[in-house]
C-alpha cells in the first residue's frame, strides 16, 4: 500500500532522538536539538490551577476557539504589547499549539497546487503542512544577516502564489526581520490580494534593544494577516500544547471547521492555565527573558573561540545558527557529533536548501555551564576534524 504521506519529509527530531536514543539518559548526554525554553510556568499559576483541578469542567470541552476569558484576556495582552487590534468573539482561536494552528490555517486557505512563498531558512514543520495539504513552497533564500529582500519576495509571488509566510522571530535563525520589509510585503499582500501569514510564536524572545513589529498592527492589515502564536517557549509550556490564531472573521469561520474536526479545542487544563499568567504573572515570566538574555551573551561569546563556526549574531530566540567550514553535508556531520562528543545538534538542511552547510544550536534549556561544557565539546570536536 502506497501513502500519500510517503513524499513528506519524517519529523527530522523523531529521527535524530532516535539516533541519539543509546546517548539519552546518560549524564554525558547534552541536548541543543529540540527547541525548548528553561523556565517552567510560574508557581503561582500552577497553583491556581491544581486548586481547580477537582472540579468537572477542567475536564470537559471547551468552546471551539476556547474560552471566552481567555480570548478577551489574550486580546487585550496582544494590543499592550504589540499593538494588534483583534475582537475575542470572532477574530481569536485557541489552538493546540501553533503548529496546529498552521496546519489548520493551511488546509483552510490552500488549494491543490498553490504555492506559499517562504524565506529559507524556514521551520520544517511549515513546510511539511504545505506538503501534506498539496501545496508548493516556494523558497527565497535571505540575504546578509538573514534578513529577506522584498524584491526577492516580490519576482517570487505568481499567478498560483496564495499565501506569503514570515516568521519573525524567525527559527532556525533568530533574525528579527526588518519593519519596512514587513509592511512592504504587506502592500504587496494587499495589491495582489494575498494573505500574510505572520508566525509571531517567539514575538516576546527579542533582544539587543531590537523589538518585535507585529504587520496585524497596521489598520489596513485586517482582511490580509493572519497571525499565529504558541505559549510553549514564552510561558515555559510547550508540553501543555496551546497557541492561538487571529485573523478576519470570515477566515476564522471556515477556519473553525478544521479545529474541530482535528481537536475540538486546545486542552482544557492548558488553557486554564494560561489564563491565569496572563491576568496575574506575566511579571514573573518576563524575569525567565533576562536569564535567557545573559544565556545568549555567554553562547554567542564562546561560538566565536570555534574558527569552523561563523556564526551571525542575531536578535531573537535561543537558537544560534552557524555555517560550518567546508561542510556539505550537515546531516552526517550532526551525526558525527552525536557520536564524537554525545551532543545533539540539528542539521541546517531540515530547514530547506538555504540551511545545508548550518547547524541550529539551541540553548533554552541549559544552564551556564551547559553552555561552556557544550561549547567546550563542539570546540574539541572541531579541533579534530
Amino acid at each position: 500500500m502506497r501513502f500519500r504521506t510517503e513524499d513528506i519529509m519524517y519529523p527530522p527530531i523523531v529521527k535524530l532522538s532516535e539516533a541519539a536514543q543509546k546517548y539519552i539518559g546518560s549524564s554525558e548526554f547534552l541536548n541543543l536539538g529540540q527547541g525548548l525554553p528553561g523556565h517552567l510556568p510560574p508557581a503561582g499559576a500552577l497553583k491556581a490551577l491544581s486548586d481547580r483541578i477537582t472540579h468537572p469542567s477542567v475536564h470537559r470541552y471547551t468552546p471551539d476557539q476556547g474560552h471566552l476569558e481567555l480570548r478577551e484576556e489574550l486580546s487585550l495582552y496582544l494590543y499592550r504589547n504589540w499593538k494588534i487590534r483583534a475582537d475575542p468573539m470572532n477574530e481569536i482561536a485557541i489552538t493546540a499549539g501553533a503548529n496546529q494552528g498552521f496546519a489548520g490555517m493551511i488546509f483552510t486557505i490552500l488549494n491543490p497546487d498553490e504555492n506559499v512563498v517562504m524565506p529559507s531558512p524556514y521551520y520544517f514543520n511549515a513546510a511539511m503542512a504545505i506538503r501534506l495539504a498539496g501545496g508548493n513552497i516556494t523558497e527565497v533564500p535571505v540575504a546578509k544577516g538573514f534578513q529577506p529582500e522584498f524584491e526577492q519576495i516580490e519576482s517570487a509571488v505568481d499567478d498560483k502564489t496564495k499565501a506569503i509566510y514570515l516568521a519573525t522571530p524567525n527559527n532556525p535563525t533568530g533574525a528579527v526581520y526588518d519593519e519596512n520589509f514587513m509592511d512592504a510585503v504587506l502592500g504587496l499582500c494587499i495589491e495582489r490580494e494575498l494573505l500574510l501569514v505572520s508566525d509571531e510564536t517567539y514575538a516576546s524572545l527579542v533582544f539587543d534593544n531590537a523589538s518585535h513589529y507585529s504587520p496585524r498592527s497596521r489598520n489596513d492589515a485586517a482582511d490580509h494577516v493572519i497571525v499565529l502564536g504558541s505559549f510553549s517557549k514564552s510561558f515555559g509550556m510547550s508540553g501543555w500544547r496551546v497557541g492561538y490564531i487571529l485573523g478576519p472573521d470570515n477566515f476564522m469561520r471556515e477556519f473553525m471547521k478544521v479545529q474541530d474536526t482535528v481537536t475540538i479545542c486546545a486542552s482544557t487544563p492548558g488553557q486554564i492555565l494560561v489564563y491565569e499568567i496572563l491576568k496575574r504573572y506575566l511579571e514573573s515570566i518576563e524575569t525567565e527573558y533576562e536569564r535567557l538574555r545573559l544565556l545568549r551573551d555567554l553562547a554567542y561569546l564562546r561560538i566565536r573561540e570555534i574558527e569552523s563556526l561563523d556564526v551571525t549574531r542575531t536578535a531573537g530566540t535561543f537558537y544560534l545558527f552557524p555555517k560550518v567550514a567546508n561542510c556539505s553535508d550537515s546531516r552526517a556531520l550532526t551525526l558525527d557529533i552525536l557520536q564524537s562528543v554525545k551532543t545533539l545538534v540539528l542539521p541546517g538542511s531540515i530547514f530547506g536548501d538555504a540551511g545545508e552547510g548550518y547547524i541550529r544550536l539551541s540553548i533554552g534549556p541549559l544552564t551556564p555551564e551547559a553552555v561552556d561544557e557544550a561549547f567546550d565539546r563542539l570546540s574539541r570536536f572541531f579541533r579534530n576534524r
